[in-house]
């Protein structure tokens, strides 16, 4: 694998537990959200659970997500890639989803 460049990638899962998070989060680009993501969680302290990973090349993380995560209404992947885009992908409507983290964005897809 040849993400980011060899470097570690910021990865933050994000649960938006009501239709106000979810507006929130549901169009940022990576680089926004990763700006404004202290502001967001004190704006909405219930609405948004966060989960953080720094992801090394060739690393593999699979998470289990909690009972109260599987209550919310959208789930959404954000990298931090140094490079333009959104680097923002919804997680929720996907059965067992896989993010893929290459040179200079990731993709997912439905895993096993």
């Amino acid at each position: 694998m040849d993400a980011n460049a060899d470097a570690p990638v910021a990865v933050d899962l994000v649960f938006a537990m009501d239709e106000d998070a979810l507006a929130a989060v549901s169009n940022l680009a990576s680089a926004q959200w990763f700006k404004d993501k202290s502001q967001i969680v004190l704006a909405l302290p219930t609405g948004v659970r966060v989960r953080s990973f720094e992801l090394s090349p060739q690393r593999n993380l699979q998470y289990t997500i909690t009972r109260d995560e599987e209550k919310a209404v959208g789930a959404f992947v954000f990298a931090a890639y140094p490079t333009p885009g959104t680097h923002r992908a919804r997680i929720d409507r996907l059965k067992n989803p896989v993010a893929r983290l290459g040179r200079s964005a990731f993709s997912v897809e439905t895993g096993n």
